[in-house]
């Protein structure tokens, strides 16, 4: 039989061997073939991504304690679903897809050409019933905790779930000893935020696990970023399996980015809503369904245009502030005209008017002073028409203004959108069942004060592994 035919006796099971006599070849047989086996080594002295992988049956190689004892095991190569490289006379541009090694401990399908010393690796192989936290880390109740709900991680191998109850997602679940990586997508984060109980903008039900077969698609590194596009939830059916079997249909229709610490970007078709907000909650803008946008900011929003700076209203022009200053630096000066109605000024304490030239008032009617002394005195004058403030009733700290409208920082109560039920991913028991989270009880049940939600906010800035940001 021709040597690189591929058809190597050995690969069709375990190879029993480094040595084999029965195809009247001498020397060491090469592995062909495919294989699974589990990642040993991730550090590569080349930069080049290769791995050193244990191969599953071809016995005991050797300890794994130092790198010098894991360089002993089957070197392979890690493929790429895209890439190229252009080579010029004086440059070389490589493009692809870069990602993270399979951690060590991974399994993984590896597949080695006829006579070649280094095996590809072809895909990473999940781990059974441990892929929830694949794109994002799912909202469950919390394991040891009373009906608390958050971003949560599979359990360990080791231990059974009750009630699919999982560890919460926090710096200290997730840090991991061979990295000291503590920046993944956490509860303190969302709760920093205001969203900790929003399953719109802040809890996800993204998961892998979430039915069969998946309407999620997206990547998590192990930092914690983001990507997903989730074709949302479908009801219990012959082609589509779900943990319970009344899953609601239609929900958790969204793509996401985000990030490590917690900055995302949020487009949900099932709300209608694009929705960004940065690593804290400090700022947070919304484009709603209805076409309202909503602004917040902790602090400073500053614009700046070289040119022109336009704003049309079909309606009301609101400016409520502490204090109001207007300047107008070219020769044009300022103009306001009212089109139909009448123009109303009052100030609470003087009112003063100067010019550093003429002062000109002009009426087609009469003009009328009245003033505790005054030269000219007539029939009393007309008093100005104050602003009328508005109770915000939806809001925690601005309760009144003459805008009708004012965002807070979250959890904001003028959002207009409803919170959705959150599908449960399938439990790593052996069941399988879980039961969707119903948002009402929840948010009835643990909906906190403001007091609380500051508290919480406050917290969560001062425990974050990162420090201030």
């Amino acid at each position: 039989m021709s040597r690189y035919s591929g058809a190597n006796e050995t690969s069709r099971g375990v190879p029993k061997s480094q040595f084999d006599k029965t195809r009247g070849l001498t020397g060491v047989v090469k592995n062909s073939g495919m294989f699974v086996g589990k990642v040993i080594e991730t550090v590569d002295d080349r930069y080049e991504g290769y791995l050193h992988v244990e191969i599953f049956g071809q016995g005991y190689i050797g300890e794994t304690d130092s790198k010098e004892e894991r360089a002993n095991y089957v070197r392979v190569r890690r493929g790429s679903p895209y890439g190229g490289s252009y080579q010029f006379a004086n440059a070389t541009n490589s493009y692809g897809m870069s990602s993270h090694p399979p951690a060590p401990g991974t399994s993984v399908l590896v597949a080695f050409p006829a006579n070649s010393n280094t095996g590809i690796m072809v895909c990473v192989l999940p781990d059974v019933t441990r892929n929830a936290s694949i794109p994002t880390d799912p909202t469950s109740f919390v394991d040891s905790e009373n009906n608390a709900i958050g971003p949560t991680l599979d359990p360990s191998v080791k231990k059974q779930t009750d009630k699919n109850k999982k560890p919460r997602a926090t710096p200290q679940t997730i840090q991991s000893e061979a990295t000291d990586q503590k920046d993944k997508i956490n509860d303190s984060e969302i709760t920093s935020q205001g969203i900790g109980l929003d399953s719109i903008r802040g809890l996800s039900s993204s998961s892998q696990r979430r039915e069969s077969p998946t309407q999620v698609f997206g990547f998590n590194t192990p930092g914690g970023h983001q990507f997903v596009m989730d074709d949302g939830t479908l009801p219990n059916s012959d082609t589509c399996l779900t943990p319970d079997k009344e899953r609601e249909g239609g929900l958790s229709k969204l793509t996401r980015f985000r990030s490590a610490g917690g900055a995302q970007i949020l487009f949900h078709d099932g709300a209608g809503i694009v929705y960004i907000i940065n690593q804290n909650g400090s700022s947070w803008i919304q484009m709603g369904s209805d076409g309202k946008i909503d602004v917040y900011s902790e602090s400073d929003i500053s614009m700046h245009t070289e040119t022109d700076f336009n704003f049309h209203c079909g309606g009301d022009f609101n400016i409520d502030a502490d204090s109001i200053n207007m300047k107008a630096r070219g020769t044009d000066g300022a103009t306001i005209e009212t089109a139909t109605g009448e123009f109303n000024l009052h100030a609470n304490k003087d009112i003063k008017l100067t010019s550093d030239l003429n002062g000109h008032i002009k009426c087609s009617g009469f003009i009328r002073e009245t003033a505790s002394l005054i030269d000219m005195n007539g029939p009393e004058a007309t008093a100005a028409t104050k602003t009328t403030a508005n109770n915000l009733t939806v809001n925690r700290t601005v309760k009144e203004s003459i805008t009708g409208r004012v965002p807070e920082a979250e959890p904001w109560g003028g959002h207009d959108e409803e919170q959705e039920n959150i599908a449960q991913a399938a439990s790593p028991d052996s069941n399988f069942s879980a039961t969707d989270i119903d948002m009402a009880s929840i948010m009835n049940n643990q909906q906190p004060t403001p007091e609380q939600t500051t508290q919480q906010k406050s917290n969560a800035r001062v425990t974050n592994p990162r420090g201030p940001r």
